[in-house]
C-alpha cells in the first residue's frame, strides 16, 4: 500500500505507521457494527420495541456524526482522543448503572466518529494522486473488522457476557491511543493550513456530497444493523444463525472493497460509483421482497457488493473537487447523521406497521434516491464539471 502512486509523505513515516493506521480501521469497523450484532439479544433481555432498539442505534451514530464534525485539523490528536473516548464509553457501559447507558453509548459514538474520520483524513493526505485506491483499501480494512465482529458474536456470544465484551473493547481501545504517537502522523498535517477554499464556492459541493454520504451511510447502517433481527423473523433463525446473514452482508462488502482498488485501475471513479449504487439499490429491494433463507443471504450479498465502493469514492470525489481538508469533516458528519436517522426511522416505521419488512422500505427508498442523485454526478463528470474548486493560498501558520 505504501507504494501506491502519489504518496506525499508516506516515505517519511515510520515503518509501522501505515499498518497501525489500517489495523485501526479494522478495529473501528468491528466496533461500529457491534451494537447491531448484539441488538436481538439485548432487545429480548430488556424487552425493547423496535423503535427503542432503533433509538440506541440513532444515539450511537448521531454522536458518531458529532465526533466527525470535531475533526478539522491535527488528525493525529483527534485520533488519539477518539480511541480514549471509545475506551471510556465501553468501560462506563459495563461499570455504571443502566441509567447511564445512553451517555456511555454517546461517548462511545463520539470516539468512533473521531477515529474513523481521522483515519480517512490521514489516508487522504498521505496519498494524493491515487486517493480513491488508498481510501478503498482503508475501507477494505474497515470491512474486515465489520465482517469479523458478527462472526465472533455468533461464535462466542452465548458464552460471554456483555460486560466482558465491553471490558475487552475498553482495554483494546486504550492500547490504540498510542497509535498516533508511534506513527508520528504530525508530519502529515503540518501544511494543512496552506490551502483554503472560499466557503461560498464550496457550500453547494459540500451540500451535494453531504447528501450522497448521508444516504449511503444511512442505507448501509440500516441494512447492516437490522439484518440480524430481520433474518431471525423472516426465516425464524435463532440469534446465532441470524448473525450469519449479517456476516454475509459484511463479507460481501469486504469482497467488494477488496476488488475496488483493482477495478479503479481500469474503470473511472464516477462510472464505478454509478454501477455500485445500482447494485446496492437492487440488493436492498430484493431483501425487502425475500421470504426464504437463501433469498435473504443472496440479497445481503448483492447489497454488500453494491455498497462496497460507494463511500470511499464519495470521499475521494469530494476531496478532488473541494481541495479543502477542513470541509471534509462536514461530509463525514452529515454521513454520520444518516447512520443515526435511517436505522431509527426504520425502527419507527417497523413498530408502527408491526412489520420490519415494511420498515426496511426506508433504506430501500433511500437507495432509489441515491441512484437518482448518482446519475447527476455521472452527467457532471461527462460535462467535465468535476473540476477542483478555486483555492487560495493562506499564510503558513507556525
Amino acid at each position: 500500500m505504501s507504494n501506491i502512486g502519489g504518496t506525499r509523505s508516506s516515505k517519511e513515516l515510520p515503518r509501522l505507521a501505515l499498518p497501525l493506521l489500517y489495523l485501526g480501521a479494522v478495529f473501528s469497523g468491528a466496533l461500529t457494527v457491534l451494537l447491531g450484532c448484539i441488538l436481538p439479544r439485548l432487545s429480548a433481555v430488556e424487552h425493547l420495541r423496535d423503535k427503542d432498539a432503533g433509538a440506541l442505534l440513532m444515539i450511537q451514530f448521531a454522536f458518531c456524526a458529532s465526533g466527525a464534525l470535531l475533526v478539522r485539523r491535527n488528525y493525529h490528536e483527534t485520533l488519539a482522543r477518539g480511541y480514549a473516548l471509545i475506551s471510556l464509553g465501553a468501560l462506563a457501559l459495563h461499570m455504571l448503572p443502566k441509567q447511564f447507558a445512553i451517555p456511555a453509548i454517546a461517548t462511545y459514538g463520539i470516539g468512533l466518529g473521531l477515529v474513523m474520520t481521522s483515519n480517512s483524513m490521514l489516508t487522504g493526505r498521505i496519498f494524493t494522486e491515487r486517493r480513491g485506491v488508498a481510501l478503498s483499501f482503508l475501507n477494505l480494512c474497515w470491512s474486515v473488522g465489520a465482517t469479523i465482529s458478527p462472526l465472533l458474536i455468533a461464535r462466542f456470544f452465548g458464552r460471554v457476557s456483555i460486560g466482558l465484551i465491553s471490558t475487552t473493547v475498553a482495554v483494546l481501545s486504550a492500547l490504540f491511543v498510542a497509535v498516533p504517537l508511534v506513527g508520528r502522523f504530525r508530519r502529515v498535517v503540518e501544511d494543512d493550513g496552506r490551502i483554503s477554499t472560499p466557503l461560498g464556492s464550496a457550500t453547494p459541493t459540500i451540500a451535494y456530497f453531504g447528501l450522497l454520504a448521508f444516504l449511503y451511510v444511512g442505507i448501509e447502517s440500516a441494512t447492516g444493523n437490522w439484518m440480524s433481527t430481520y433474518a431471525s423473523r423472516v426465516v425464524a433463525w435463532d440469534y446465532t444463525k441470524s448473525n450469519l446473514a449479517t456476516a454475509c452482508f459484511w463479507a460481501a462488502l469486504l469482497l467488494g472493497r477488496t476488488a475496488a482498488p483493482l477495478i479503479l485501475l481500469w474503470v473511472a471513479e464516477v462510472k464505478l460509483y454509478l454501477i455500485s449504487v445500482f447494485g446496492a439499490a437492487s440488493g436492498v429491494l430484493l431483501l425487502v421482497a425475500a421470504h426464504s433463507a437463501w433469498l435473504v443471504l443472496l440479497a445481503a450479498a448483492i447489497a454488500g457488493l453494491g455498497l462496497a465502493p460507494i463511500f470511499p469514492l464519495t470521499v475521494s470525489l469530494f476531496m478532488a473537487k473541494a481541495g479543502q481538508p477542513k470541509s471534509t469533516g462536514w461530509v463525514f458528519a452529515v454521513s454520520g447523521f444518516g447512520a443515526a436517522v435511517l436505522p431509527w426511522l426504520t425502527g419507527v416505521v417497523s413498530s408502527s406497521a408491526r412489520s420490519l419488512r415494511v420498515g426496511l422500505l426506508v433504506p430501500a427508498g433511500a437507495a432509489l434516491l441515491l441512484l437518482i442523485l448518482a446519475c447527476r454526478l455521472n452527467s457532471a463528470a461527462e460535462e467535465n464539471a468535476l473540476k477542483p474548486l478555486p483555492s487560495k493560498v493562506a499564510p503558513r501558520q507556525a
